[in-house]
C-alpha cells in the first residue's frame, strides 16, 4: 500500500470504511502499538519447543529456501516442513516450523508458489475483493474522471488493476489494485501484487485478518512517512512482506533487499 494522506478528511473518511467491516477506531492504538517480537516456534518430532529467528515470511507458500534449509508448506498441520541437508546430499527433517509472525529471510532466499506446477492461474473473483473499501474508492473515482483498466492476467493473474490520475498513490484491497497514471511500473505494480499475495497465502483470503494486519498498519506507516519524510514507509514490515512476494513473483531482485 503506497498512499498519501492529504488531511485529516481523507483518513476520517478510511476509517469510517473500516467501521462497515467491524474494525472500530478504538482498535488502531492497539493495532499500531502491538509490536510483536519476531521469533518463531519450530516443533520437533520429539514435541519439542524450540524458538527460531529466521525462516519462510509468511504462511502457505509451497516451498521456500534460504540459508536455514528448506521448507515445505503441509496445509493439514497449517505449519512448515522443515528440512536441512548435510554435507553428503541426506536430508535431516528438524521439524514443523509456525510461521505465524513475519521474518525476513537468512541470506539468499527463493520461493516457489505451485511445487506442483499443475494449478490454473488465479481467476479474478469478486468474492476476494475488499469491497467495502474497493467500492466507494471506485464510486469516488469515477466521479473525478476516467478510470482505466490496465489489468495483465498475464503477469498478475487473479487481480485487476485500476489507474486514475485522481488516485493519491497505490493500495490493494484484496485482488484490486488502484493507482495512478504515474504508478504504473514494476516496482509500484510487482509491489502491489506482493500484497495481494501475501492476502492469498498467508491470510487465506481472511479479509478482516488481512485489513488490521497488513491494511491498518500500512496506512499507518505510509501517513507517518508523509508526515516526516525522514522515515521510509518500505522500511516497514507489511512493506517488506510484500517487496519479498512480489519480488519472488516477478523475478524483480530490485524490489527487495535486505538492507531496505
Amino acid at each position: 500500500m503506497d498512499i498519501n494522506v492529504r488531511s485529516i478528511e481523507d483518513a476520517l473518511g478510511w476509517t469510517e470504511d473500516l467501521a462497515r467491516i467491524g474494525i472500530e477506531v478504538d482498535e488502531l492504538n492497539f493495532i499500531f502499538q502491538n509490536h510483536t517480537v519476531n521469533t518463531r516456534s519450530l516443533v520437533g518430532p520429539g514435541k519439542e519447543v524450540k524458538q527460531m529467528s529466521d525462516g519462510p515470511p509468511v504462511k502457505g507458500l509451497d516451498w521456500y529456501r534460504d540459508d536455514t534449509g528448506e521448507y515445505f508448506w503441509n496445509a493439514e498441520k497449517d505449519l512448515y516442513e522443515h528440512y536441512t541437508y548435510n554435507n553428503d546430499g541426506s536430508t535431516n527433517f528438524n521439524g514443523y516450523y509456525d510461521a505465524s509472525e513475519f521474518n525476513e529471510p537468512n541470506g539468499d532466499f527463493a520461493i516457489i508458489f505451485d511445487l506442483s506446477n499443475a494449478e490454473l492461474p488465479d481467476e479474478f473473483d469478486q468474492d476476494h475483493t475488499i469491497s467495502s473499501l474497493a467500492t466507494p474508492l471506485m464510486q469516488y473515482l469515477s466521479l473525478r474522471g476516467e478510470v482505466k483498466i490496465i489489468s495483465d492476467q498475464e503477469k498478475y493473474p487473479g487481480v485487476r488493476i485500476y489507474s486514475s490520475e485522481h488516485m493519491n498513490g497505490a493500495v490493494t484491497l484484496g485482488n484490486v489494485i488502484f493507482t495512478n497514471p504515474g504508478m504504473e511500473g514494476p516496482s509500484t505494480l510487482d509491489h502491489e501484487y506482493g500484497h495481494y499475495l501475501d492476502f492469498k497465502h498467508h491470510f487465506n483470503y481472511d479479509k478482516s485478518a488481512y485489513i488490521k494486519e497488513i491494511g491498518l498498519k500500512s496506512f499507518y506507516s505510509a501517513t507517518r512517512a508523509t508526515i516526516d519524510r525522514t522515515r521510509d514507509h518500505h522500511s516497514s514490515e507489511t512493506e517488506k512482506r510484500a517487496d519479498i512476494l512480489g519480488g519472488a513473483w516477478t523475478g524483480n531482485k530490485r524490489l527487495y533487499s535486505p538492507n531496505k
